[in-house]
């Protein structure tokens, strides 16, 4: 964090704490038109956004759920198992809100987006409802990725205070990070049985990606039942999106 006196306050408005008869003392714009405050709530935001998704997507069935590859919608099939709505609707309006803040900034910069496939609407990741956790997962880090490497350029934009406050505090029809990790929360959550796979050895569809933790800060794919392990090799290229976001922390 610089030292420098800033140049200009904060495009918030945000002020430092002060006794109620001293004047308040606006806090200075240290990057771009946005205080430390504001830079380091969006730093934690975009840090909070691929485990909240994954911890929504894992939430759109209940218990005796359907598998997450099957498709839902649609005639002809048997009956898809019933949609938990509200984070169905949650996380593709945060999939909205994502990629229309990288469009405004791709534009603005010159730079290209992303190639996430979308709904027509662009409010939904194409495939949204049936992908599975992992896969919705891997596109909330590539967009948060994209963001977080241009944030200090956002950050002077005459759209800081908005994205700020759009991705911070969020709206009555699409919430705020914040917000919906309140909700729906941000730790890890156990893998559905529906998500996991037959394990070539044992054949039990007991098969799991394990997501780093306190005890192995690595990713693995194994099985519970028999704990083989998948040659971390033949899926090393799929991680790469997970260890940028991780990296930009550390």
């Amino acid at each position: 964090m610089t030292t420098e006196p800033a140049a200009f306050p904060c495009v918030r408005g945000c002020t430092h704490p002060h006794a109620e008869d001293a004047p308040p003392k606006p806090k200075g714009a240290r990057h771009g038109d946005l205080c430390d405050s504001c830079f380091y709530r969006l730093i934690a935001a975009l840090k909070l956004i691929p485990d909240l998704v994954a911890n929504m997507r894992a939430q759109l069935w209940g218990i005796g759920a359907a598998d997450y590859s099957e498709r839902v919608g649609g005639g002809g099939a048997e009956a898809p198992a019933p949609l938990n709505l509200g984070p169905l609707d949650a996380s593709d309006a945060l999939f909205a809100k994502l990629a229309s803040w990288i469009g405004v900034f791709a534009e603005e910069f010159g730079h290209a987006g992303l190639t996430i496939p979308t709904w027509a609407n662009g409010r939904e990741v194409q495939g949204s409802r049936p992908v599975t956790v992992e896969v919705a997962t891997e596109h909330a880090a590539e967009q948060v990725g994209w963001l977080a490497d241009r944030l200090e350029r956002i950050c002077g934009t005459t759209s800081a205070a908005a994205f700020h406050d759009d991705l911070c505090i969020g709206h009555e029809d699409a919430r705020g990070v914040f917000s919906l990790s309140a909700a729906y929360g941000v730790k890890a959550r156990s893998t559905p049985s529906a998500e996991k796979r037959e394990c070539p050895i044992c054949r039990e569809r007991s098969v799991f990606l394990k997501m780093p933790d306190s005890f192995d800060p690595e990713f693995a794919v194994i099985c519970e039942n028999c704990d083989w392990m998948q040659d971390p090799k033949t899926y090393a290229k799929h991680l790469k999106p997970f260890h940028e976001i991780e990296a930009m922390y550390v």
